[in-house]
């Protein structure tokens, strides 16, 4: 069977390629190895900013709305800021990832889930893709398969920067507040967030922090029934050489790619996006789409870039972040998840105000 394009990874980034290319008369297929629902670590918290790169019918999914965000800092200080309107929206990624690979075939796709992708070959002007259930033909290929990607093993790319994260769900009684504590680690921070009836309470870093102790001490300190967590690892960027959108007619799109946020580690909106711009580039620049695809995605690059330049910042001076956000971070990050801020007006706007807390802390 020939197809225009096989995407590997029915995850947000996979099916958001495939729903967008189908939608425009490309002839795809998606694979997944898992077989669809299928549980999926993550908290599950999308910026609202994501609302016009969703297929209809998402609103059904939400399980909390975000109005109020916390900060606090090593488990001790906390400030808070409320919005009148929801700034982010919670949901459960088994659901949310199924839904997205059920829109993607209502628009055209084929799926086939609880398949195994093992590698791909040149055949002609295309691929032919080797899986558990079978090899296909296509023209141009897409790894959407997560972290430990092979489509971008094979391509020859390793994944140097990124966080490890623990996380567990329990039960708790917040439904509208997120909180994020910073000065548990030297990079990364922990969180408790609303997951319907219940909470997902997790920590990431990139350091070697003893994970599992902190988020243990942090459940009994903080009275939140523990159970044992799970982990899983966060690839971020922080320089354009180290993002890798693929070769040839072989494209990468969101964790494959490394395109989650070095200051927060939210990866689905960043796929949801590259998802939407790869199948354009496909459409409009079937010859060389990777050049099209660089040029589109640059826009999504800046923010990769200051984000990281933020968390650097951040990271390093956790009690001025903390300040910072008292007195105006939390609100500004609101407009960013809103889509009205983006990370780079964010840095531009908080250098000043960063320097002047680091001199008041200095002298």
């Amino acid at each position: 069977m020939h197809y225009d394009l096989i995407v590997i990874g029915a995850g947000p980034a996979g099916s958001s390629t495939a729903y967008w290319s189908s939608k425009h008369g490309l002839r795809v297929l998606l694979i997944e190895k898992h077989n669809l629902p299928r549980f999926k670590l993550c908290a599950g918290c999308l910026s609202k900013r994501v609302e016009g790169l969703l297929p209809d019918g998402w609103e059904s999914l939400v399980l909390n709305k975000i109005r109020v965000g916390r900060l606090g800092y090593k488990g001790e200080e906390y400030a808070e800021a409320y919005s009148k309107e929801p700034v982010a929206y919670i949901v459960d990624r088994s659901s949310f990832d199924a839904f997205l690979a059920n829109k993607a075939q209502e628009a055209g796709a084929e799926l086939i889930d609880g398949c195994q992708f093992y590698h791909f070959e040149r055949e002609g002007q295309g691929y032919r893709v080797f899986t558990s259930k079978g090899s296909f033909l296509c023209d141009f290929l897409v790894g959407a398969d997560g972290f430990y990607s092979r489509v971008a093993k094979v391509l020859g790319y390793e994944r140097k920067k990124f966080f490890r994260s623990l996380e567990f769900f329990t039960h708790d009684g917040i439904h509208e507040e997120v909180l994020i504590e910073i000065g548990m680690v030297k990079r990364g921070y922990l969180w408790v967030f609303p997951h319907g009836a219940g909470i997902s309470v997790g920590v990431a870093s990139t350091g070697k922090e003893d994970l599992l102790s902190l988020l243990k001490a942090y459940s009994d300190k903080k009275g939140i029934a523990y159970k044992h967590p799970k982990g899983w690892h966060i690839p971020f960027v922080e320089k354009e050489e180290e993002l890798h959108l693929g070769k040839d007619r072989v494209l990468l799109v969101g964790d494959s790619a490394g395109m989650a946020d070095p200051l927060l580690g939210e990866g689905i909106y960043y796929a949801l996006w590259a998802g939407k711009l790869l199948s354009q580039a496909l459409l409009e620049n079937p010859k060389s789409p990777l050049n099209t695809y660089s040029e589109l995605t640059k826009p999504l690059r800046e923010e990769l870039i200051y984000a990281g330049k933020i968390a650097r910042l951040a990271y390093s001076f956790q009690k001025i972040a903390y300040r910072m956000g008292k007195s105006f971070a939390i609100k500004s990050f609101y407009e960013l998840l809103s889509g009205r801020k983006s990370y780079a007006n964010i840095y531009r706007k908080g250098l000043f105000k960063f320097l002047v807390e680091f001199l008041k802390l200095s002298f």
